[in-house]
C-alpha cells in the first residue's frame, strides 16, 4: 500500500504526528520514527505518543538543510 505524500506546508496541521511527517518527507515511517529519536529535534512526548510543532520542524528542516548540502559538498571533494 503506497503512504499518502504532503506536498504543500499549509496542509499541515500545526501539531504533526510521525505520519504527517512521514507523508512531507517521503520517507518510510522507520526513517521518520529515527528522525524523531534524534536528540537535537524538537519532538514531544507523550506516553508512546509523539508529537511536533509545526513550526519547530520548518525550523530545523531549514537549519538542517544548509548542513546536509555543505555536509554533501564536502564529500564531493
Amino acid at each position: 500500500m503506497s503512504q499518502a505524500t504532503i506536498t504543500d506546508v499549509n496542509a499541515l496541521p500545526d501539531i504533526l504526528t510521525v505520519r504527517h511527517i512521514q507523508a512531507f518527507l517521503g520517507v518510510a515511517k522507520v526513517t521518520a520514527y529515527e528522525l524523531t529519536q534524534r536528540e537535537d529535534f524538537p519532538a514531544i512526548r507523550f506516553g508512546r505518543a509523539i508529537r511536533v510543532s509545526k513550526s519547530a520542524f520548518l525550523q530545523y528542516l531549514e537549519a538542517h538543510a544548509g548542513a546536509n548540502v555543505l555536509a554533501r559538498e564536502g564529500e564531493r571533494r
